[in-house]
């Protein structure tokens, strides 16, 4: 009972203190769980209901953590605590992934958590902490109540998250033939102490469970969300920016224990590769870290077949106004995009403009009236900008490419374009030739104040909604022992590798996911080089 009042206080308090980025018009769509949990069981649940017949279901396949390698007595591992969004632990994995490299240590390969909200940071102690409570252990009775039932106390939070190996996302097989990858479930260090060779503890008959001396592990815990950074060149002068101290990779080379235990690992850039084998590994790693997911790619082809094919002339927007700053910044951000596709795809003069973006000035405020608290650096924006249209560069190709009254014959003709109407101040009939795909957290985004310029400007503006086929694929998806639906978790995904597909791609400044399809998806798609940014290779 101890263990579930601790599950549901830290439920709550999670609940209250950390936003969600789920996409929560999109999941109504797909009649998915509800945000809020009421003390009854009603049909929305994400366990399995007579809609979703077992011989359609998709299960999620839990490898065994051998899959990739067997230990030898001899090896030495290292290991990390996962937390935040699902783009915060794929930056921890990249980070991970580098480090073992350098070390040459066996990565003991945490699962992605998927929760909503998700698990924020913490210090190590509370955040090991923290993940050994969020355990479904006991809580087998909880899927099996029956709509309409009382809930019961300790299942308030059982359908809030769940976690999957990264091998549902990802083929980590030619990563694994570089670095030696054991997958960890079980997070707790008895895990580690029963599962691998040369981990036994010391013990003594005064030994208790909290005073366990792990004399294999290094323990190197974080205090701060960037504890430290990892230089792989001793030459480097590239400045700790916001991290705290520096650690070179020859300083953890000589730590000899067996395992080497991180806490968060979480930051763009936080172990660095300057070396010119590093970053070709990190370009590596990019590469192959890109979704295979076969429910995810599939129902992603269907759509971009409908919005003229991968890499065809249609653009491919992420727009994130939902939480956090981004929610401050939102019609600052949105503006900013506007702007440039009006500059680069359309021939709208100043007078034009000034018809279409009437909130212009409105829009390039921030939110004073929601409170935000970020641990990150974020990019400064200019907010004030005057009104403007600058064509340089693009007249030949917008006249050429995307003028027209009617949508390119690649559009499937089942996708409907927005016709001009008797009120329209401005004819932009004219831009049908413009395809846009909008990839957002938006609640219903051609209804949302912020993107109704976006809609009004160009006829041809598509985002998931317009697809409800891929609701139905995404429902079938299920972590079967816990009978968890994970639609939730997969709308954001399938959207970014939609969006990653057109030929453009604009994004949200400083987000962890636009920066995923900048420098990963978007060029893999259109087959270009992964994009490393970051401090550059110092020449040997």
């Amino acid at each position: 009972m101890l263990l579930a009042a601790c599950i549901i206080v830290l439920g709550f308090f999670f609940f209250f203190h950390t936003s969600s980025s789920l996409h929560h018009t999109l999941s109504s769509l797909s009649s998915s769980p509800t945000s809020s949990k009421t003390s009854s069981k009603d049909d929305t649940t994400t366990s399995s209901s007579p809609q979703d017949p077992a011989t359609d279901m998709i299960p999620v396949e839990f490898p065994d953590p051998f899959a990739f390698h067997t230990p030898t007595a001899d090896e030495k591992y290292l290991t990390y605590l996962p937390h935040s969004g699902f783009h915060n632990q794929r930056i921890e994995l990249e980070n991970a992934l580098l480090l073992a490299f350098y070390l040459n240590r066996t990565l003991l390969l945490p699962d992605v958590y998927l929760g909503n909200p998700a698990m924020p940071w913490l210090r190590f102690d509370k955040m090991y902490e923290r993940i050994l409570l969020q355990t479904k252990r006991g809580l087998s009775h909880c899927p099996q109540i029956p709509p309409g039932a009382p809930y019961p106390m300790e299942c308030l939070n059982y359908d809030r998250w769940t976690k999957v190996p990264w091998t549902f996302f990802y083929d980590l097989k030619p990563l694994a033939e570089t670095v030696r990858i054991i997958l960890r479930p079980d997070l707790s260090l008895q895990w580690l102490e029963a599962t691998l060779p040369g981990l036994a503890t010391t013990s003594s008959a005064t030994t208790t469970t909290k005073t366990k001396k792990y004399d294999n592990i290094h323990f190197l815990k974080d205090m701060s969300p960037y504890e430290f950074r990892v230089y792989d060149h001793m030459g480097s002068k590239t400045p700790l920016s916001k991290f705290m101290h520096r650690y070179d990779v020859a300083t953890l080379q000589a730590m000899d224990q067996k395992l080497l235990h991180f806490g968060s690992v979480f930051g763009t850039h936080r172990v660095l590769a300057q070396q010119a084998s590093h970053a070709t590994w990190l370009k590596q790693i990019r590469t192959h870290l890109i979704f295979n997911n076969p429910v995810l790619v599939d129902t992603a082809r269907q759509v971009v077949d409908q919005l003229g094919g991968a890499g065809s002339s249609f653009i491919g927007l992420h727009l994130r106004v939902g939480d956090g700053l981004f929610k401050v910044r939102a019609s600052i951000n949105i503006d900013d995009i506007y702007h440039s596709l009006v500059n680069r795809f359309t021939d709208l003069t100043l007078d034009e403009l000034l018809l279409l973006d009437p909130s212009h000035d409105e829009d390039r405020k921030e939110r004073t009236d929601y409170e935000v608290k970020t641990l990150r650096t974020v990019t400064n924006v200019t907010s004030e900008l005057p009104l403007a249209v600058d064509h340089t560069g693009y007249e030949q190709t917008i006249t050429a490419h995307h003028l027209g009254s009617q949508p390119p014959t690649s559009l499937d003709p089942r996708l409907t374009c927005r016709r001009p109407g008797p009120n329209d101040e401005v004819d932009t009939s004219r831009f049908s030739q413009t395809i846009i795909y909008i990839a957002t957290d938006a609640p219903n985004p051609s209804q949302h104040p912020l993107l109704r310029k976006i809609y009004a400007t160009f006829p041809c503006v598509f985002d998931l909604s317009d697809f409800a086929f891929v609701f139905d694929a995404l429902r079938r998806v299920h972590v079967v022992e816990e009978k968890i639906r994970l639609d939730d978790y997969l709308i954001p995904m399938l959207d970014a590798i939609i969006a990653a597909q057109g030929q453009h791609f604009f994004g949200t400044k400083d987000s962890t996911f636009t920066s995923y399809i900048e420098r990963q998806l978007h060029p893999v798609y259109t087959h270009q080089q992964v994009k490393l940014a970051g401090p550059p290779v110092i020449p040997e």
